[in-house]
């Protein structure tokens, strides 16, 4: 009987993951998608027993089953490959749509599930037209000929012919409303709304808590989904995640103090309880929002139309005396965190030395033993995967500890795909390496802003346009100052001298040996000296070096105390010789901020 690969490839990205306002948007979209994708997966083991290339699990039985909320397994990705002995084309088509079809029925069952869990009746018309409309589905399949050349030869046939059907689009004619003229959703602006009108559902009704809406924000049938499918109390939100490094401050008392005026606030739909993560975060399991003078302040100045707001500001202002009786040295948590994005290196090149199925099945194992890995090496490090699915990673992680956790997910991935890469003839150049960008904002800035300088870091770890002996394999990192510009700092993983001087810049900064002016006095001596930025000649260097050392003796640790010690100012002149000031002036900015645990860390208030 003849063997044949097939692919599938399941989307869209953009609407299913990308399009969010809100990191519970992010969350329910990636795990909708892996959802999916485990439906399709299962159609293709149970119809073949081991056929799976894409992923390969190692208890398909178990791992594909479907998943009543995100667990700690690693996500399945959206393109699947598997072989299979069929007796011809129209085999491999009945397959395939039939993959597809549970695939999209999934989908279908989270969205009535979410659905059944608001009060408000949705606009059905438009609900029944978008649910099933979800997901799009491109599939492909190539018999593999005989021969020892034959898989490798399929492999780039059937990438060819899933490339020409995701080019070949289907123009179906789209369903007549009775409702013409309804608004977008706010989340990507591509459908109409699924919400009932405004005097349906006054402002104070519990169902628009319950879907987190803002003010006039609308929502499709997916956006619904994003917001309601799942455990919500299972998706940390990025508050969580940037007050986490202020809460490990507190003691015993102080946390049950928090707690007790913080739950009343989750039975009025002010907050959310946090529960997921293995319990990471249960000794305060709340979103933390209200933790923040800005965000407490704003709630109790908004109180909703028809809210028993009696009742609501009562519990507001008992948590803002909570709050303020807690000693001043734990000063507030500060109010910036990191997305972390990472994705594999040279995979391309990997993938491309399977000669046989076996060979990409033991690649496909390596990845999915390294993103099996990743929750709990995040976890470790006190952050929360949002997505880990073969060689993509995507993180919610604390300032403090995002530096250690991006180089722990590097050397993870290397030692993971080594085996393999070794195993198939590469060299050690050419075997796979993580790059990882670390974005770190406000959050308070919009999501979008937050997931866009998370791949502007990838890329930028990426280093296209770079020499080839420096492109990949790198960390990166973008900061974006609420009330300022964005900062950019890149260091390839072989660097050492350029990550210990990070690290020993954030350590001081810590410690409080270092003043914040030092950064910016070290910009002032650089725009100084712009005339004679290209000047390498002895005398040039050593202007330069004088002018560094002389801002560095001045220099006083905060509060005006001592000076600098040996070790910081021998580290500063050192970072100083080998790159540009301004190179320098950025990590010492950068340290700063990744050694922040309170806003007094950072100077900001009511930012």
């Amino acid at each position: 009987m003849p063997r044949y690969l097939i692919t599938l490839s399941l989307g869209p990205v953009q609407s299913l993951i990308e399009a969010a306002r809100r990191t519970r948007d992010l969350w329910c979209g990636s795990w909708l998608l892996s959802e999916s994708a485990r439906a399709a997966a299962r159609v293709l083991h149970e119809a073949q027993p081991g056929c799976l290339i894409f992923p390969c699990p190692e208890n398909p039985d178990e791992e594909l089953q479907p998943q009543r909320e995100p667990g700690d397994s690693a996500n399945i990705a959206n393109i699947l490959r598997a072989e299979v002995e069929l007796p011809d084309a129209d085999a491999a088509r009945a397959l395939c749509e039939q993959a597809k079809q549970d695939a999209a029925q999934r989908l279908v069952e989270l969205g009535e599930k979410a659905r059944a869990t608001l009060k408000v009746k949705l606009r059905d018309e438009i609900w029944q037209a978008q649910i099933g409309d979800l997901l799009e589905g491109f599939a492909a399949w190539a018999e593999i000929p005989s021969g020892d050349e034959g898989y490798a030869q399929a492999g780039a046939k059937l990438g060819a012919t899933l490339a020409a059907r995701k080019a070949t689009r289907d123009f179906r004619p789209a369903a007549p409303l009775k409702t013409p003229g309804l608004p977008k959703s706010s989340l990507d602006g591509a459908m109409e709304t699924v919400l009932p009108k405004p005097e349906e559902w006054p402002e104070g009704h519990r169902d628009r808590r319950k879907l987190g809406l803002s003010r006039g924000e609308q929502l499709d049938a997916l956006g619904v989904m994003k917001r309601m499918a799942g455990n919500v109390e299972q998706f940390t939100p990025y508050s969580r995640v940037a007050a986490d490094p202020w809460i490990r401050t507190l003691d015993a008392a102080q946390l049950r103090a928090l707690c007790t005026t913080y739950e009343p606030l989750v039975g009025l739909d002010l907050a959310t309880r946090v529960s997921g993560n293995q319990g990471r975060y249960s000794a305060l399991p709340y979103d933390a929002q209200m933790l923040y003078d800005f965000r407490l302040d704003n709630a109790l100045s908004n109180r909703r139309e028809g809210a028993p707001s009696a009742e609501e500001g009562d519990a507001l202002r008992r948590l803002r005396q909570a709050i303020r009786s807690l000693p001043e040295t734990l000063g507030a948590p500060v109010p910036y965190a990191v997305i972390l994005k990472a994705d594999g290196d040279r995979m391309g090149a990997l993938l491309q030395q399977a000669k046989w199925a076996e060979d990409s099945r033991a690649i496909s194992q390596a990845l999915h033993g390294f993103a099996s890995r990743v929750r709990e090496l995040v976890r470790d490090h006190h952050g929360h995967a949002i997505y880990s699915g073969g060689d993509d990673v995507l993180a919610l992680l604390p300032l403090p500890d995002a530096f250690a956790c991006a180089r722990t997910l590097a050397q993870a991935f290397e030692q993971a795909l080594e085996p393999v890469a070794k195993s198939l003839g590469l060299n050690a150049a050419e075997q796979p390496t993580l790059s990882v960008g670390l974005a770190i904002g406000h959050l308070m800035e919009p999501l979008g802003a937050l997931r866009k300088r998370a791949g502007h870091a990838e890329h930028l770890a990426k280093g296209n346009g770079l020499p080839a002996d420096q492109t990949r394999n790198a960390l990166a990192i973008v900061l974006g100052i609420r009330s300022g510009s964005e900062i950019e700092w890149r260091a390839n993983w072989n660097d050492a001298e350029a990550l210990a001087d990070l690290e020993t810049f954030t350590a001081a900064y810590r410690d409080g040996q270092l003043p914040s002016r030092v950064a910016y006095d070290l910009r002032a001596i650089d725009r100084r000296l712009a005339w004679m930025r290209e000047d390498d000649s002895q005398s040039a260097r050593g202007m330069r070096e004088a002018e560094v050392a002389r801002m560095l003796d001045r220099a006083r640790t905060e509060g005006g105390g001592t000076g600098l010690a040996a070790l910081q100012r021998r580290q500063i002149l050192a970072a100083a010789r080998r790159q540009p000031l301004a190179q320098v002036a950025d990590a010492l900015i950068l340290a700063r901020w990744l050694s922040a645990r309170t806003a007094a860390d950072l100077g900001v208030r009511g930012q």
